[in-house]
């Protein structure tokens, strides 16, 4: 029966990370799909989310099938947190396609500096997420506090964009639509962020057996005086 209860846990283990690897390319590919106003990059993020979705609904099925077996300990923390979190990897995906439909929306028009905070927003979120499937692949060494810090460099950058975006409409009116459609791109990068400090909290229970909230509620811009 343990010899069963272990090959089912590493099942579930192993279809994670590969949802989470699917979200990480996601994240990458759509960030420099906006960069680069590569539109076939942005239609295989589109075409990606499917996929997300998919070992979502594998997933959760694997979870309740364990939970069924009554496991206990780590183990048990294992399923449940893994049961919990895939939603907010099926979220990051919905947020990677936002990113690819704007890139789609804004294609044959120039890159703003709004842009180039977004590419410095999907390097924090990316390292954010390898951190994360360090530790959920049972890394000791991996510091999870890193995953919070990295959201409010996250959160600074969005701040940055929002404020950037506004002054660049005022200056430049011509420039409204474009500007606005990355506002959005850099919005759902934030809330990639905030489902990646959701997903540590939930690694840091497998790893210790507390919950500790680090999450903080969605961020908004301050506008200078």
């Amino acid at each position: 029966m343990a010899t069963v209860v272990g090959s089912q846990l590493e099942i579930i283990k192993e279809d994670v990370l590969r949802m989470m690897g699917c979200a990480g390319l996601s994240i990458d590919e759509a960030v420099r799909s906006l960069d680069d106003r590569d539109e076939d990059a942005a239609r295989r993020v589109i075409d990606r989310d499917r996929q997300i979705d998919d070992l979502q609904k594998k997933i959760e099925v694997e979870c309740l099938e364990m939970l069924a077996k009554k496991p206990e300990g780590k183990d048990l923390r294992l399923v449940a947190a893994s049961y919990k979190f895939v939603s907010d990897i099926e979220r990051i995906g919905d947020y990677c396609t936002a990113i690819a439909n704007v890139t789609l929306a804004v294609a044959n028009k120039p890159v703003t500096k709004t842009a180039l905070d977004i590419v410095k927003m999907g390097r924090a979120a990316h390292h954010m997420l390898n951190i994360c499937m360090e530790a959920y692949k049972g890394n000791p060494n991996v510091n999870l506090e890193e995953v919070f810090d990295e959201d409010k460099a996250i959160d600074r950058l969005y701040n940055d964009a929002f404020v950037g975006s506004i002054l660049t409409v005022l200056e430049e009116p011509n420039t409204a639509t474009n500007v606005i459609y990355e506002t959005v791109a850099s919005r759902a990068m934030e809330r990639i962020g905030d489902h990646l400090t959701d997903i540590a909290e939930r690694i840091s229970f497998i790893r210790t057996g507390n919950i500790v909230e680090r999450s903080e509620p969605m961020h908004v811009p301050e506008f200078p005086e």
